[in-house]
């Protein structure tokens, strides 16, 4: 029985997407629109003159308008070669390929959406949050990173809220990005009540609404070192290496501020293959993302302080 691609490639389409709910949900696709090969090119317009009212000379002075071309690129993202030998082919058939591709797609998925939150992420003065909670011991980056930080708190998101409708952003289709040790504990300092949270679109652990934001826990969001530059995932394998001094951010992000792209999946396949007495399987997908907005408003960073 040969492994068919047409077969395969859909599986991973499907374990991707499933992976991916939460960036689909919150952040804008760029994929049909700005999309020009490996890189994006999203138009960002400039200031205009101010309005004239009362204007008493004619002709008026006439302005031009300076846009800027906000750019990022894709970068890829592999599923690496995995080998079905031809027995377990034979015996397991579609069952052992199908437990491969959800085990590798769910890899996948956390790797991409880590990168993507990494690339929202916009350092400006004035629009980083410090954390203003309790002080407690933690174990956040696999205790290479152990030490005391402050909780966050409800009024640490509230000052995340001012600080975007001082930037003029929308009030629609605010989200916040928690890691579960930041979710649990915004929920613990607003008390609030378990029965209120909801699922939306799949996504299990959100909470609406924390001072216009819908809260959604996420396994890692970002972390940032004493300079507060961020962590940007390794390229190898998706990993990171924490210093005893990185800390752990929240992400505040309006959905039209954040902008992502991904290529469609491509399956490579290697069937019955004399040297590994199987068949290979391997897949490539590339995607990339960043803010949407020229001067980075509608993101705003949480960032837990010792």
């Amino acid at each position: 029985m040969a492994i068919q691609k047409e077969i395969f490639s859909p599986i991973i389409q499907e374990n991707l997407t499933k992976g991916m709910e939460a960036i689909a949900f919150i952040a804008t696709d760029e994929t049909n629109t700005f999309l020009n090969a490996k890189t994006v090119h999203i138009p960002a317009s400039g200031a205009l003159g101010g309005v004239i009212r009362g204007a008493t000379s004619l002709p008026v002075s006439v302005t031009t308008r300076s846009d800027n071309d906000l750019t990022y690129e894709l970068t890829d993202f592999k599923i690496p070669p995995t080998n079905v030998e031809w027995m377990e082919k034979f015996q397991l058939a579609y069952d052992k390929m199908a437990s491969i591709t959800k085990d590798l797609t769910g890899n996948l998925s956390q790797d991409v959406a880590k990168y993507l939150m990494s690339q929202w992420y916009y350092k400006a003065a004035g629009s980083l949050v410090a954390t203003s909670g309790t002080t407690t011991t933690t174990n956040w980056l696999g205790g290479s990173a152990a030490g005391s930080l402050k909780h966050i708190t409800g009024a640490d998101v509230r000052t995340a809220a001012k600080i975007m409708d001082g930037q003029n952003v929308k009030s629609t289709d605010r989200f916040l990005l928690l890691d579960y040790e930041m979710y649990w504990q915004l929920l613990g300092d607003i008390s609030y009540n378990a029965e209120r949270v909801e699922v939306i679109g799949g996504l299990q652990s959100t909470v609406d609404l924390v001072y216009g934001f819908k809260v959604i826990q996420m396994p890692y969001v970002a972390s940032v070192n004493t300079s507060d530059v961020i962590k940007v995932p390794a390229a190898a394998d998706g990993s990171f290496t924490f210093a005893a001094t990185d800390r752990p951010i929240g992400l505040a992000i309006q959905k039209e501020c954040a902008s992502f792209a991904m290529s469609p999946i491509e399956v490579l396949l290697n069937e019955k293959d004399p040297t590994y007495y199987g068949s290979i399987m391997s897949s490539i997908v590339y995607a990339g993302g960043k803010y949407r907005r020229y001067d980075g408003k509608g993101s705003v960073a949480i960032r837990a302080t010792s």
